[in-house]
């Protein structure tokens, strides 16, 4: 048998001999093979295993699993378009200024079996077009009391100098989903910052969003309840696994005078370190704090330009985001190899 083309199945090759009719009784048979070529559309890598104390996997999305210059599938995510949601904030509320599209210059599956999101400047008109994804509806999850979900990904930014990605901000976060039909929610829906970077710097940021009005509150709108500070280290052009745990096991202990709800946390992790947390005695407003960790929420991915934390960041030295030196492509990409969550 030459010339036969086989698919290659975690790390083996899968192989189907028939012979005779479709009715006959399977036989024994002696079988060589010569110049057997793998197919790398039919390359599936393993989904990612369940980490140490989980039990579930509740949603996992490995996009080595699509053949190359393939959409998201429309079963897992929907791509947002254009500049908002409907009737919902311009800008998406954060002054941001590129228009989100479908096209797969901006988002698509690789040949490394990848996701990439892609922000491009139009050489003419000089508007920027990227790319947002969030997971249907079906995928919604929720954390239930005394219980552990951890939403993590493989991640690698785009590794152009900073100079050329000023107002570049990849982010993977989560929303709640009464965010839906309800687009002016934020921030009461609840939001969780698992990363987010700006500028090209190798440092990511986490940060939680919360409370009944977009100024002030329990969460310190519009800044948030999060590490920007100092962020956290990660080297870009490399991969690295970014989580975030929500983690209700703990509502009967007390602490810092507290019990119930304020003894939940968020705990972010860059590469199983620990880099970030927070409780509910921090945030200090249960109905608040329900909204972060309590209710159903859903996966974001997307590559923004400009808006008011790249410029944030970057005013330091006085800098408007994107500047002319700004040049999108792939060197200010985010690449993503699966997204999972887990839960006990």
């Amino acid at each position: 048998m030459r010339g036969l083309t086989l698919p290659l199945i975690a790390g083996g090759v899968a192989c189907l001999f028939s012979a005779g009719s479709s009715n006959a009784t399977p036989t024994e048979i002696g079988v060589e093979i010569e110049d057997i070529s793998l197919s790398p559309i039919n390359i599936l890598a393993h989904p990612p295993l369940l980490p140490h104390g989980f039990t579930r996997l509740l949603f996992a999305d490995h996009f080595a699993l699509y053949p190359p210059n393939s959409p998201p599938s429309p079963s897992k995510w929907t791509i947002d378009l254009g500049t908002s949601y409907p009737s919902g904030p311009a800008n998406w509320g954060t002054n941001e200024i590129q228009t989100y599209t479908s096209s797969p210059r901006n988002i698509a599956t690789t040949a490394h079996g990848t996701l990439l999101i892609t922000p491009l400047k139009d050489p003419v008109s000089g508007n920027w077009t990227s790319a947002r994804i969030e997971t249907t509806p079906a995928h919604d999850f929720a954390c239930a009391p005394g219980s552990l979900v951890r939403v993590q990904a493989a991640i690698k930014l785009g590794d152009d100098a900073p100079a050329k990605q000023l107002g570049i901000w990849p982010a993977f976060w989560m929303l709640g989903s009464a965010l839906r039909g309800n687009y002016w929610g934020w921030p009461g829906v609840g939001e969780i910052d698992i990363m987010e970077a700006v500028n090209g710097v190798d440092r990511v940021w986490q940060t939680v969003h919360c409370g009944p009005s977009a100024y002030g509150g329990p969460c310190n709108e519009w800044s948030g309840v999060g590490s920007r500070a100092d962020g956290a280290e990660m080297a870009r052009g490399r991969w690295h696994v970014v989580s975030v745990d929500i983690d209700r096991r703990n509502t009967d202990l007390k602490r810092e005078g507290g019990g119930g709800w304020e003894g939940e946390k968020l705990v972010w992790r860059v590469d199983g370190r620990v880099v970030f947390s927070v409780n509910g005695t921090r945030v200090g407003d249960e109905a608040a704090w329900t909204a972060v960790t309590r209710t159903d929420k859903f996966v974001l991915l997307n590559v923004a330009v400009g808006g008011s934390f790249p410029d944030y960041v970057a005013n330091e030295g006085g800098v408007k985001t994107p500047t002319g030196e700004t040049v999108g492509g792939r060197g200010s990409g985010m690449e993503v190899e699966y997204v999972a969550v887990f839960g006990t």
